[in-house]
């Protein structure tokens, strides 16, 4: 008996669920032509709104990164020997700044859009790449009809080093909109070592030579991170071995002197003991140098093969070439889109109404 009721009380339910949403369905129909009209309207802002959007254009480069070999297994005892002298051979990469996916993060530091916006944007100008940014986003009407703004200009590095406040307030600004809104970098697939940068701009030009520019500059700070210590060693082994071969000079040349003095047809004895002796010093300072150096020259051409092998290859796949990817919003995409969502909105408004009057009633 009781799962009898149960199976009509859940029949009812049903009923009711049924008649209620013809209800709101036969309510809806009634109301049509708001729903058709508000359609209407958002399609038309939606068609305007597609229309009055810039043409943006997209440069992409896409390159690969090949991390340096680490050499320390075969180095164990040429680091022992050139330990001796002070020098750190080094051993592999180890991780640091820019290890792994970190060179991702790096393309969106600020300090490298910075310089790449103070970069002078071609030859025929004195006008950086900041100033041309200015010029085709527009920003430079908003600055003059600003009082504590005014014309606002940035000099290109190479002439002009000192940047005032106001400056540097405004470069921020355009460097915070360019990496929120215009540039991205990321790997093409999680598992490849392939990485694409893009820039997407108003201006053909200008996204082109950004692109450019921060790959080509953050190679050349990436590649020279990666091999800093390194190369730190390779330069200071190159200093003792020009001064090591120096001095096994000047000991050549004082030999060399000393042995046609002794030559000489002096027959004083003093003389030719003090001679023999300061040959005999020579020969061996420049044996012991020259022991030296065939040992420092070793560590040196080391030195120089393991920061070959710790150097990072970076092989550019793609680079972009005009004419540029050319976006444009679809006016009918938006149009309906925005129609749908007028109508949407409208629909819930209804129906938010109604529950409201039926409860209050």
């Amino acid at each position: 008996m009781t799962d009898q009721m149960t199976d009509a009380e859940d029949e009812i339910s049903l009923k009711e669920l049924l008649q209620k949403a013809g209800d709101w369905w036969s309510y809806l129909k009634t109301q049509w032509w708001k729903i058709a009209m508000v359609g209407f309207i958002g399609g038309v802002i939606g068609f305007v709104y597609a229309s009055m959007q810039p043409v943006t254009y997209t440069a992409k480069t896409t390159f690969v990164v090949e991390e340096g070999k680490s050499s320390s297994s075969g180095l164990g005892g040429l680091a022992s020997l050139a330990g001796q002298f002070g020098v750190d051979m080094g051993g592999g990469s180890g991780g640091g700044l820019l290890s792994g996916d970190n060179i991702l993060l790096y393309f969106k530091s600020p300090s490298l859009a910075r310089e790449v916006l103070l970069t002078q944007y071609d030859s025929s100008s004195n006008q950086s790449v900041a100033d041309i940014y200015a010029s085709v986003y527009h920003l430079r009407e908003g600055w003059e009809q600003n009082e504590k703004i005014g014309k606002a200009h940035f000099p290109p590095t190479g002439l002009s080093k000192s940047y005032t406040r106001l400056q540097d307030s405004l470069l921020q600004k355009m460097i915070e909109g360019i990496i929120k809104t215009q540039f991205t970098v990321g790997k093409t697939d999680k598992k490849a070592g392939f990485i694409d940068v893009t820039a997407t701009m108003q201006d053909e030009s200008l996204a082109k030579v950004y692109c450019e520019r921060i790959v080509k500059l953050a190679v050349e700070k990436y590649v020279g991170i990666k091999t800093q210590r390194q190369k730190a060693t390779v330069d200071k082994l190159q200093v003792r071995v020009d001064s090591i071969a120096n001095l096994l000079r000047q000991k050549t040349v004082s030999g060399a002197s000393l042995q046609t003095s002794s030559s000489t047809m002096d027959i004083n004895p003093l003389y030719r003991t003090g001679t023999a002796v300061a040959v005999e010093t020579t020969v061996r300072d420049k044996t012991m140098l020259a022991t030296i150096f065939a040992s420092v020259t070793q560590n040196l051409e080391m030195a120089k093969f393991t920061l070959s092998q710790e150097t990072p290859v970076i092989q550019i796949v793609d680079v972009p070439i005009f004419p540029l990817n050319k976006e444009k919003k679809s006016r009918l995409k938006t149009a309906i889109n925005f129609s749908l969502a007028c109508s949407l909105v409208l629909v819930l408004f209804l129906i938010a109404k109604r529950v409201s009057h039926s409860i209050l009633d």
